[in-house]
């Protein structure tokens, strides 16, 4: 049985500021435009109308306008052409999200995401985009998280939308125990690759939240782990080798736990990849770049 494929979104940035995001972030992903777009809407009235993808929106809140949300809509009655809405802040408070939602009639949280982000943040914001939205199909990428609560909320982009993930904090072991004030305090993997929280030396990726709330997601990632420790143990092992280090040249590790790593026995932990980061002359964000290339 053959899975489908989705087609690449295309992403419209609405105005010169989000375009020249985006134009940044092509640069530094290294990624390239599709076919189709990934451009600037020039022409609210001659928006695109082919193709079976969906348009993933971007544009900052004071630029959408009631009337260019007025054209936007007009493209519903156009079968296969899902709209995704990413809404940037701007220089508009955020009080001004909801009146923007409710002009774009939007009634499916999985195709809006409002990033409450600044100037700095808008640039990692769109790096992580076209990175989730360029891996295959069932692959998951972090875009955005935040805590409501005692429940941590995790965003990641597809090719059909925005899908949210809610876990609370009773579901994340690692973090029990530990102060509000640490919890609080994580970042967001520029590659959108897993959360790590620095205070305590813990980082988590997407299937791991979704295992913590779902049982099926876990019990399908269980029957994939020890393929996949096997390829990352490969990938480690093929990087040593090429650095023509050996197992116990690695500082803060011993030669055994190196080993169960690079047969895939088990997976490494960010404390593990920073150590094998720093003996290479790396650091860690480099090191796992590398390791997704092989991958």
């Amino acid at each position: 049985m053959t899975t489908e494929t989705l087609e690449k979104p295309e992403i419209l940035a609405a105005d010169e500021h989000t375009e020249s995001i985006f134009q940044e972030a092509f640069v530094k992903t290294g990624l390239k435009p599709g076919k189709r777009g990934w451009r600037r809407i020039k022409n609210w009235k001659n928006l695109p109308t082919r193709g079976t993808s969906r348009l993933f929106i971007v544009c900052t809140l004071d630029d959408l306008t009631p009337a260019k949300i007025k054209m936007v809509r007009k493209l519903k009655q156009l079968k296969g052409r899902d709209k995704v809405f990413l809404l940037l802040k701007g220089d508009m408070p955020s009080r001004a999200v909801a009146d923007r939602i409710a002009w774009l009639d939007v009634r499916d949280d999985s195709r809006v995401h409002f990033a409450e982000t600044d100037e700095t943040d808008e640039k990692y914001f769109a790096e992580r985009l076209l990175t989730a939205l360029d891996c295959g199909d069932g692959e998951h990428r972090i875009l955005d998280a935040w805590w409501e609560e005692e429940t941590l909320i995790i965003v990641s982009p597809d090719r059909t939308g925005f899908k949210k993930v809610r876990v609370p904090l009773r579901k994340l072991p690692a973090l029990k125990g530990h102060s509000k004030e640490k919890i609080e305090r994580f970042e967001i993997d520029e590659d959108g690759l897993f959360i790590y929280w620095p205070n305590i030396d813990v980082h988590l990726g997407w299937d791991q939240f979704e295992l913590a709330v779902d049982q099926q997601a876990y019990l399908r990632a269980k029957q994939q782990t020890k393929a996949f420790n096997r390829k990352y143990g490969l990938a480690i092992k093929k990087i040593r080798e090429k650095k023509g280090l050996r197992q116990s040249d690695i500082k803060g590790l011993t030669a055994r736990q190196v080993g169960r790593i690079e047969r895939g026995e088990s997976h490494p932990s960010y404390k593990s990849l920073r150590k094998l980061a720093e003996t290479h002359g790396m650091d860690v964000s480099e090191y796992m770049e590398k390791l997704s290339s092989l991958l």
